[in-house]
């Protein structure tokens, strides 16, 4: 699974547990939150980027460097 389908999937357990009519639901969903979170800092281990936060080349913007 790419890194953008983690973090779609990561943000749809997120507004799921919002809107979940049980606790079991909400419960569910918010170990998928848990899940997606583990295997998105592993991603970002493995390329070698810090665990939270922006990577320091993705804050310039692209249009201010024309």
């Amino acid at each position: 699974m790419n890194v953008n389908q983690l973090l779609h999937n990561h943000q749809l357990a997120k507004l799921k547990a919002q809107h979940a009519h049980s606790r079991w639901e909400r419960e569910d969903y918010s170990d998928l939150i848990g899940h997606y979170a583990q295997q998105i800092t592993a991603w970002r281990k493995s390329e070698g980027l810090s665990e939270t936060g922006w990577p320091h080349a993705a804050r310039t913007c692209m249009l201010a460097n024309r």
